[in-house]
């Protein structure tokens, strides 16, 4: 694409030439809007609400009993949604907890660099493990959850009875390669339809359906088979697409260029279950010297699996999670 907009890590760790639009992230407290249905599976009890942890408040939602999960999204910039069917799998035997990140989905939050930063992130997920009564937690992370739980394990590891990382990465070293492949792999009549979308009058002034239809199109490389991005919850809530640049823009300046290979050598000692599609476009290497820093750790390499993992490969997200957790400790 051609696109001037700012280049900006979004959903997943996507360093990609296009973003939600012009800086238009409302810098103070948005008002936060009612959120857009969300897929759910039948006959099961969700509980959600609000906790005020570090100073803000965080949307939570939890489903299941048991040892408890707590998922991180990726982006940064999105919320939990994405996560939705797939993710209640796990609360067959476990209480699993998600919630949306300050300034994005239900959770508010200043959106300035003394609210979206990494240390703040780091302390929302202590707040959480406090709010929930939690003494060690399971903490599982997707792409960019991915590497916010690695910062945590390295600040907090005594706090961790496991850690479980999927389709992420310890070095920003691997994003021009997970760059490189995405646009291998997107077709040349998706290139030109992003940029259809991205100029239309509706998307530059943050129409819903255009937003999703733009990211549904994004996200196809994504996946090993394309077809099932239409899997994906893309319905975002207002307050992410207001936020969702700018919350992206602040925590990855706050974070830098990072390596934390050897960071995670020094200070995790926790059982580690780490899980990549092999078609990711951010390349398996990036799991494999995860693996490698992490020791005891187990990896899992998911066939015919791209990025969300939990879409295209739900069978084995699940069960490799669900045999890790099962394992004695």
């Amino acid at each position: 694409m051609t696109t001037s907009a700012p280049i900006l890590a979004l959903s997943a760790l996507l360093l990609a030439s296009c973003s939600f639009g012009a800086d238009k992230a409302n810098k103070t407290n948005p008002a936060i809007a009612d959120a857009p249905a969300e897929k759910s599976p039948p006959q099961t009890t969700i509980k959600d609400g609000y906790l005020d942890v570090n100073g803000t408040r965080l949307y939570y939602k939890t489903m299941g009993t048991g040892d408890p999960i707590v998922v991180l999204h990726g982006g940064p910039g999105f919320d939990h949604r994405q996560f939705l069917p797939y993710i209640w799998d796990l609360a067959e035997k476990h209480e699993v907890i998600l919630y949306d990140q300050r300034g994005t989905g239900m959770s508010s939050g200043p959106v300035d660099a003394a609210s979206i930063n990494i240390e703040t992130f780091i302390a929302d997920i202590e707040g959480i493990r406090e709010a929930f009564g939690i003494e060690k937690m399971n903490l599982l992370g997707h792409s960019f959850g991915g590497v916010l739980a690695m910062h945590y394990a390295i600040e907090h590891p005594d706090k961790l009875e496991s850690l479980i990382l999927c389709s992420t990465t310890a070095s920003e070293k691997s994003f021009d390669e997970m760059r490189t492949t995405y646009e291998a792999n997107r077709l040349a009549e998706d290139t030109e339809l992003l940029e259809q979308i991205y100029t239309s009058e509706a998307f530059q002034n943050n129409d819903p359906e255009a937003i999703e239809r733009f990211w549904r199109v994004f996200f196809k490389p994504y996946f090993a088979d394309q077809s099932l991005v239409s899997e994906l919850d893309l319905k975002f809530t207002k307050n992410t697409i207001e936020n969702s640049n700018a919350v992206a823009g602040l925590l990855m300046e706050s974070i830098g260029k990072f390596d934390l290979h050897d960071a995670l050598k020094a200070a995790v000692k926790c059982p580690t279950l780490v899980i990549h599609g092999d078609a990711d476009p951010l390349p398996a290497k990036c799991a494999e010297r995860i693996h490698q820093s992490i020791d005891g750790s187990k990896l899992v390499i998911a066939a015919d699996s791209g990025h969300w993992l939990f879409v295209d490969a739900t069978e084995t997200f699940t069960s490799s999670i669900l045999e890790f957790l099962d394992q004695p400790r």
